[in-house]
């Protein structure tokens, strides 16, 4: 389109140049033009238009150059589209959106509550094995009755979580006692020439007595609910302890 335009201004300044020179020869009388000087200001005219055509060529040609070097740098860039250089389109803006915190979710185990600890129930056979272990060396002597009162002794020193625990444990003390009695009835009726029971069983039917009541208290006590935690010292919270103080918790004062 330059160029047409260019192309049209030469041929616009050499029309007007030529009707410059032309168009006073026909105005002016003949005889006016035959003189010399009457052509003066026509050819004066040509030259003005050929020295303009000349500059205007020189013109167009530093035109023509510097869109070719514009062509060229336009088929520089274009190669580097073409090769992946190109700079990547600006991605539209996102509009921000505000942040919004969401709530931890809780599984369905951790809304539950934690279940509660079950009690180490009450062995009997690994604390009885326990028992005979030892009796020997703390009563020189092992019999229903000294296994009895070994039982007792440990009991006093062995931990009551649950009061079931010390539930089983005097059943199992109660059962003990049962054989220790029986035990010493037999003993003293070997004996022959004494009048009566030896002291030792009128002392362990005094204990007796009270393993039977201890044991029953303790199953009330079982029964009613009664915080018996609360109501004990720590070093009152053992096996035997809880039995003889069941009919205190029951009853007090």
């Amino acid at each position: 389109m330059q160029k047409f335009l260019d192309g049209k201004k030469k041929y616009s300044a050499f029309i007007i140049t030529v009707l410059v020179a032309v168009i006073p020869l026909f105005i002016q009388s003949p005889e006016a033009q035959k003189t010399m000087m009457d052509y003066v200001p026509s050819i004066a005219a040509a030259l003005s238009g050929i020295i303009y055509m000349i500059i205007q060529g020189g013109v167009d040609k530093e035109k023509e150059k510097s869109l070719a070097a514009t062509a060229q740098a336009a088929l520089a860039v274009a190669n580097g589209i073409n090769n992946g250089t190109h700079a990547q389109p600006a991605q539209p803006q996102q509009p921000s959106q505000p942040v919004v915190e969401t709530p931890p979710v809780q599984s369905h185990q951790e809304s539950l509550p934690a279940p509660e600890t079950l009690p180490v129930p009450f062995d009997p056979k690994a604390f009885h094995e326990d028992v005979l272990a030892n009796v020997q060396a703390t009563y020189k002597e092992v019999n229903q009755c000294t296994i009895f009162y070994k039982a007792r002794d440990k009991g006093q020193v062995t931990d009551c979580q649950h009061i079931s625990q010390a539930v089983d444990y005097w059943q199992y003390l109660v059962d003990l006692a049962v054989d220790a009695k029986d035990w010493l009835r037999g003993q003293t009726e070997k004996k022959a020439g004494q009048c009566g029971r030896s002291p030792e069983y009128y002392v362990f039917t005094r204990d007796f007595t009270a393993t039977i009541r201890a044991a029953n208290k303790l199953t009330e006590l079982e029964s009613s609910g009664i915080n018996w935690k609360s109501k004990l010292m720590p070093f009152q919270r053992t096996l035997y302890n809880v039995g003889i103080l069941a009919e205190q918790l029951i009853n007090p004062g």
